[in-house]
């Protein structure tokens, strides 16, 4: 959707991050999957381009391997690495990088180990002093094993990064990084994108009021499901008030937890119990002991309607 509308309502916030990365700081732009953090890293890096001459290496895989063999690619195609550290061909290393086929040296540097591909890379980063930056889209599955290398390249190289969940026991890597949460998407800003979406490609819509207001609630704020929706509606020949209505997305579903008030229940019943017991109440004993029994039947069917919606 970004082509066709491009970032509506993210302007101050790229800014913003902007500012902060010119600085040399390293970055984490936290928040829920669609919320648009790899849209605004990418914009980030086109603002940071205008004004530096940074060389930029992007990483769009999401596992570890093929995140180390993106920044070898890099490294490779900017000059900084030669082959022969990757344990290519040696007279590979006297050809001009743009000279190198990535798809015919990918394969034999996929057989190197993490270790290996770590062992060519930081040494290199280092040499650069700081010109090099590193865009990870997906930082959400590092582990505790490759904390090490990833303080190494905050060592040598400044690094944004995106992630949707920070996992606890890597905490030494996230205090590496200042964060920065990718708010929901304005109402205003997300009736002007699909506004825009509309009139471009032509969509048909037979109540467009009722249509983008019910797209700005299904959202619920997130520039993902809003192109989910939008990309749906535009499958349609019309769309009519029916077919709006039908229109539903995760993104506004909204759960309300009821586990502390189960517990507070159950542990009145209980009391009550005890209660009745030591005083002898009869009335209250039985009392308690029929609540009970709705207590627990209500909680057996909360919790089969949650598994179920998960």
């Amino acid at each position: 959707m970004k082509q066709i509308t491009g970032l509506v309502g993210r302007e101050a916030l790229v800014e913003q991050i902007a500012r902060e990365a010119r600085k040399g700081r390293h970055l984490l732009l936290t928040g829920p999957a669609g919320i648009g953090k790899s849209a605004v890293l990418e914009a980030v890096i086109d603002r940071l381009l205008l004004r530096q001459r940074r060389i930029v290496i992007q990483v769009s895989e999401h596992q570890a391997k093929g995140q180390f063999l993106e920044i070898a690619r890099g490294l490779l195609e900017s000059g900084l690495l030669k082959p022969s550290a990757l344990e290519l061909d040696a007279g590979l290393d006297a050809l001009d990088p743009a000279a190198l086929e990535w798809a015919k040296l990918k394969r034999a540097v996929n057989r190197l180990s993490i270790r290996d591909l770590t062992a060519a890379i930081v040494p290199a980063l280092h040499a650069q002093n700081g010109r090099v930056l590193l865009a990870v889209d997906d930082l959400t599955a590092v582990t505790p094993t490759l904390v090490a290398f990833w303080l190494a390249v905050c060592d040598a190289a400044q690094l944004l990064a995106c992630a949707s969940a920070k996992r606890p026991n890597v905490a030494k890597l996230w205090w590496k990084l200042a964060e920065i949460e990718i708010p929901p998407l304005p109402p205003e800003h997300a009736r002007a994108l699909a506004q825009s979406y509309l009139q471009q490609t032509g969509t048909l819509v037979e109540s467009p009021a009722l249509f983008v207001a019910h797209l700005i609630q299904q959202a619920n704020g997130n520039p993902q499901a809003l192109a989910d929706l939008l990309a749906d509606a535009s499958k349609e020949r019309v769309v009519n008030k029916q077919r709006i209505r039908e229109m539903k997305h995760a993104a506004g579903v909204k759960y309300l937890d009821f586990t502390p008030v189960m517990i507070v229940a159950l542990a009145s019943v209980v009391g009550a119990r005890y209660l009745a017991i030591g005083t002898g109440d009869t009335e209250l004993y039985i009392f308690a002991g029929m609540l009970a029994a709705v207590v627990i039947s209500v909680r057996v069917f909360l919790f089969r309607g949650a598994g179920k919606a998960n």
